[in-house]
């Protein structure tokens, strides 16, 4: 039989059974259980929440504006905006920034309350046949702002749409406008933009609107391309601007050499070009890049 001291330690009321040591077991299991449980709500409340204002909230992201009321029932002093120069560096006749700039113009009808939300507004990108109807951002100072933000700010897996800082809407206008996006598994944001990588459905919805502030605006695709980040000597996300002429010549030859089919419509100097840029594949960590390069039509 073992001495009593044996077990002196466990606080236990017997030498043969240390009732203490399995109390303090199961106390010290019951916390396990209990910190665990905490750590399995930490984990799980902020991806509920954040899997919510995806689906329910849209992602932090406004409803659509409404449409533009007819000039029969509008305001009598209804909004004129001029056409915008194509290009800083327009050909001869083109119109010359000081012939038509937004400087001075009042904002759109439709955009004007979502402006007063957010000033970081730019403009607003509809692609009806993929789903796309979101606000586009562009905060310069800091590029990536939107990139896990929604319009009201507040982190967003899906982020905005976000026009980069090196672009210019007028004053005058840079010669292309990149509107980056996440390609999300879900669809939203550029989720879908990678369906134009198919050429039937590129031909088949080959126009999309992108209004800036002051200006309504329609779009017709040039090319679709696919790349890798560093892949390119004249990378399309470094096309902002061009010096001259054969500088934006060398720039959409770049452009035109990775379309990945041809789609019918070109592009010349003077023409407002704009790219829409997403990840190749819905993970975040690839370096591939899939773009669409639009040019204003009237």
């Amino acid at each position: 039989m073992p001495k009593k001291g044996r077990y002196a330690h466990l606080n236990g009321s017997s030498a043969y059974y240390p009732f203490g040591a399995r109390t303090t077991l199961r106390k010290q299991q019951r916390l396990r259980v209990v910190l665990l449980r905490l750590l399995g709500l930490a984990l799980v409340l902020p991806a509920a929440f954040l899997l919510i204002r995806q689906i329910v909230f849209n992602g932090g992201q406004p409803e659509p504006p409404a449409a533009v009321m007819s000039p029969e029932s509008a305001d009598p002093s209804p909004v004129t905006v001029n056409v915008q120069p194509a290009t800083i560096n327009a050909p001869a006749g083109a119109a010359t920034p000081e012939e038509s700039t937004p400087s001075g113009t009042a904002i759109l009808p439709q955009y004007e309350a979502l402006y007063q939300q957010n000033n970081d507004l730019v403009g607003w990108l509809t692609i009806d046949a993929i789903g796309v109807d979101y606000p586009v951002m562009q905060t310069p100072g800091d590029n990536e702002y939107y990139l896990r933000r929604g319009f009201d700010k507040l982190y967003s897996l899906a982020g905005s749409l976000f026009l980069d800082e090196n672009c210019r809407l007028s004053d005058p206008p840079t010669a292309n406008w990149l509107i980056y996006g996440h390609n999300m598994s879900d669809g939203s944001m550029f989720g879908k933009l990678d369906s134009f990588a198919d050429e039937a459905f590129c031909k088949a919805h080959p126009t999309f609107s992108f209004d800036t502030l002051y200006e309504e605006m329609e779009w017709q695709i040039v090319a679709v391309l696919r790349t890798e980040v560093g892949a390119d000597a004249l990378p399309y996300y470094t096309f902002f601007d061009a010096k001259d002429e054969k500088d934006w010549q060398a720039r959409y030859r770049a452009i035109q050499d990775l379309a990945l089919f041809d789609t019918g419509v070109d592009a010349a100097y003077g023409d407002q070009l704009l790219t829409l840029s997403t990840c190749g594949t819905t993970s975040s960590a690839t370096d591939k890049r899939l773009a669409v390069v639009a040019k204003r039509i009237s």
